[in-house]
Formats: C-alpha cells, sequence, structure tokens
C-alpha cells in the first residue's frame, strides 16, 4: 500500500500483521524504512526507528502512517552530504 502526505512525497505500508505494519519513505529514489505503525484498542500508534513513540492518535493505519512520516520529516535531520569514502595505501 502506498500513500502520499505530501506532493511528491511517498509513504510505503509493508503490512506484518494484521496489527503492524513497516512504513517506509522514498529518499533518493530507494525506500527507507522509517519505523512501524500499531493498532491499540481500536487506535493507531506510530513508532520511529529510534524509539520515538506516538500514544494512539490515528483512527487508520494509512493516517498513523502519514503522521510518522510527517514527524521524520520534521524532526529528523538529512544527512547533508554522503560521507567521503578514501583508500588509503601504505607505500613502501
Amino acid at each position: 500500500m502506498t500513500t502520499s502526505s505530501a506532493p511528491g512525497a511517498q509513504v510505503q505500508i509493508v503490512p506484518i500483521t494484521l496489527a503492524v505494519a513497516e512504513v517506509r519513505i522514498t529518499a533518493g529514489g530507494a525506500p527507507v524504512s522509517i519505523g512501524r505503525v500499531g493498532s491499540s484498542n481500536g487506535r493507531w500508534y506510530w513508532q520511529h526507528r529510534d524509539g520515538e513513540q506516538s500514544s494512539p492518535v490515528a483512527e487508520s493505519r494509512s493516517a498513523a502512517a502519514t503522521l510518522l512520516a510527517d514527524y521524520h520529516r520534521a524532526f529528523k535531520p538529512k544527512p547533508t552530504a554522503a560521507p567521503v569514502r578514501r583508500l588509503l595505501f601504505a607505500q613502501a
């Protein structure tokens, strides 16, 4: 299942069980897992991959996934650039 919370932004929901699903967003053309959503007493909550969790705030899985994606975009910094990798060789 795919939903969108902003123009050009893709949120993918990958069901794990009836009450839990993984949430991914597209970053740099590849899907990146940002956390999970789960159901408790008929309401849905989100849990970010770093452990931050909401209370049961949404009536649907897709609404909780959208809230998680919004949280991730607002509060988790984007890497500014890929790290530079250099090979070091010893000279004899």
